[in-house]
Order: C-alpha cells, then structure tokens, then sequence
C-alpha cells in the first residue's frame, strides 16, 4: 500500500488565467524535506475511483512547512477540473512523497550563472529552484527567460517581480509575451532559438565553464533552446531539463503499430496483457487491475521502472533513466509501447 502525506489547503489563488495556484501546510511533521524541482502525485477521488496526477513544487525547501503547487486547467481534464471547481479552503489533499531527477543542489560555495527557459506552467520547478538557488548561494546569479501568452498569464508575476526587486543584479528575468498589451516594454513572441542565440550573443556571462542550463516547459520550445545552446559548443550535460508533455523522441516508421501481447514479471508472478495501440503497458496493466508501482505516468520519476528481457519497445522519451541504466535494459512502462511481438518485462527488485 502506497504511503502518502495528507496536506491541507490554507490558501488559493485563482488570479492568473487558466491556472490555479494552491497553498497546502503539512500539520504533523512528517513532509521535513524535498529537493527543488521535484513534484507531488495528488491522489484524488473522483466519483469513487482515486485518480492520480503529478505536479511540481513551486515552492522551495526552505519554505516547509508551507507547499506550493500550481494546476494548469486542461480541457477536459479530470483532476484540473475538479480541483477548479471543488477544492476549498481546509479540505486536505492526500499526496505521495515528492519525486523525480529534475532537480538542483546547492551550496553556499557555488559561484555560478544559472540560466533557465520555461514557459507557461514550465515555471513551477524552475521558480522552486530558483529561490533555493537565490537564497542558498549569495555568489551565484540566476537569468529566467520565461515565456507566457499574456501578461495576466504569468504565473507568479508578482512574485517574480519581488525576488527582482530584492536581488537586484543576481535575478534577471526577460519576460516574451506572444499576446502582449499595448505599450508593453518586455519581449514579444515566443522563446525560439533565434531568440536563445541572440541572447546568448548579446550576454557575456551566459555561456563558460560556470554555467548551467535549467528547462521546463513544451517540447518544441526546449529542443529549440537545446539546439542554440549546443551550437555554442556547451555540453550536453550542463543542460537539464523537464518536459510537461511525453514526446516521441525517436519513432520508427517502420514498426507496425497494432495489439500486441506483453508479458509481466511482478512479485514472481506471471501476468499477460494485451497492448492496444495508443496505450502504454503501464495503463494496459493498471486497466486489468495489476498493481504495478507507478507515481507520474508521464515518464519523469522513474517509480515505474523495469527490465526489458525479450523484445522491443517503441523508443520515447526516457530522461528519467541513467545512460548505464538504458544500456542494461531498463525502461519506463508508463511511457512504453510494445514494438515487437515477445515482450517480456521483469518488474522490482528481482533483478
């Protein structure tokens, strides 16, 4: 049985479009610590079956006991739209222990520039790791390109405009608006990589050795911004990033896309599925009432982690896992489609 936190709601605000942003307290002490950028999977019940969905922290460790997360509202989406029409001050959430990789380290010795790209509700890890940055390292500075359709949109503009004010020099934030009012005087447009390259040209202290890259937000927006940061001969390994939507990264044309038996290894028992295109193994598993381990299902903490040991799996986007743990096999049911016939996938600690 999962073990969770139960967290209480103190505040709302509904003032950004779109987006609600909520307040939670953990009364008993038990939530001491997180990393910045990692996120809570809410477990909801709706009409009588629990939903879960992930969101990231936005708030930073140094501000426990308070929690901060804010719920883009989707279009038919079952948990967005609940909690935008139901939750209240003092009901309480019941939350897993936060998870995921995209995280960052501080310390009080770090001299270093860091560079963030987010967009929209990208924000939300990037403004946690942001303060824990500002607050833990007086040498380093921090330059947040943030991109929104309207100013109203900016999710914690307030907020962000406050850590400007009381940092000066080492927070600079270059707002890009596509959608701008009248007499706006920040940047227009969306973030592309004409956009990374003239700022990285025109910013001095934007790409060395002491530099770091941090990414939250669409695809197409971060593949843009890798693409202008590599082409500046930065390494790939001082770019990190979190994507809010799972993207093929690799597909192969080739693969014929139909029902395919999949095999599971779980606790020494033997479980087959069958596979429908357009669903992952981990959904097909959970539907037919397999209780795998699984937290996000969007490929980023990793909880759902497994070995491959006979066929093929369409190959999409793994970030959460190791080069070391890619090469021997492993991979992520909650993003992984059947490509082969012979799918045979070990679960836990077996291996």
């Amino acid at each position: 049985m999962d073990s969770y936190y139960t967290l209480e709601v103190i505040d709302i605000n509904k003032d950004y479009d779109d987006t609600l942003c909520l307040t939670l307290l953990e009364k008993n002490n038990k939530f001491k610590s997180f990393h910045a950028g990692q996120f809570l999977t809410l477990l909801i019940d709706v009409q009588g079956e629990e939903v879960r969905r992930s969101f990231s922290i936005s708030s930073s460790p140094e501000e426990l006991p308070k929690i901060m997360l804010a719920i883009k509202k989707v279009n038919d989406g079952v948990i967005s739209g609940h909690l935008f029409n139901k939750i209240a001050v003092g009901d309480t959430l019941k939350v897993l222990p936060p998870l995921g990789n995209f995280t960052v380290t501080t310390s009080p010795e770090n001299e270093r520039h860091i560079v963030m790209f987010g967009a929209g509700s990208g924000i939300t890890p990037l403004f946690s790791q942001l303060k824990s940055i500002l607050n833990n390292e007086p040498n380093s500075k921090v330059t947040l390109l943030y991109g929104n359709r309207t100013e109203s949109s900016v999710i914690y503009k307030k907020e962000l405009d406050d850590l400007q004010n009381i940092y000066n020099s080492r927070f600079i934030i270059k707002h890009h608006l596509t959608q701008p009012h009248e007499g706006w005087d920040g940047f227009e447009g969306r973030i592309t990589k004409k956009t990374v390259v003239n700022f990285l040209l025109s910013t001095p202290d934007a790409v060395g050795t002491a530099v770091e890259y941090y990414l939250c937000g669409p695809d197409e927006m971060m593949q843009s911004v890798i693409s202008a940061i590599t082409e500046q001969g930065v390494s790939t390994k001082k770019i990190h990033r979190e994507a809010y939507n799972t993207s093929v990264v690799e597909k192969d044309e080739s693969i014929e896309i139909i029902q395919r038996e999949v095999t599971i290894i779980f606790k020494g028992d033997e479980f087959k599925i069958l596979v429908e295109p357009g669903k992952t193994i981990l959904q097909t598993a959970l539907d037919a009432g397999i209780k795998l381990p699984n937290s996000c299902q969007f490929g980023s903490c990793a909880t759902c982690k497994a070995k491959l040991l006979s066929g093929r799996l369409q190959l999409i986007d793994q970030t959460a896992l190791t080069e070391e743990e890619l090469e021997n096999g492993f991979c992520l049911t909650c993003v992984g489609h059947p490509a082969s016939d012979n799918v045979v996938i070990l679960y836990e600690d077996q291996f």
